[in-house]
């Protein structure tokens, strides 16, 4: 398997739990809203800085 399956495997496991988190944690009450909040804070993120790192790598080429 490439790298680039791998990647795109990846952050397609990413997205879903990312989407599936967020509305998770907003509709949440208490503490139980904490986690599902985080995990998809961590998932925009990583989407984020992904996105980052190809357009600067795009740029490099």
């Amino acid at each position: 398997m490439s790298d680039k399956v791998k990647m795109s495997i990846f952050l397609s496991d990413v997205a879903i739990v990312t989407v599936l988190a967020l509305p998770q944690g907003l509709t949440a009450e208490g503490s139980s809203k904490a986690l599902p909040l985080i995990v998809a804070a961590l998932g925009l993120a990583s989407l984020g800085l992904w996105t980052i790192g190809v357009r600067s790598r795009a740029r490099m080429k």
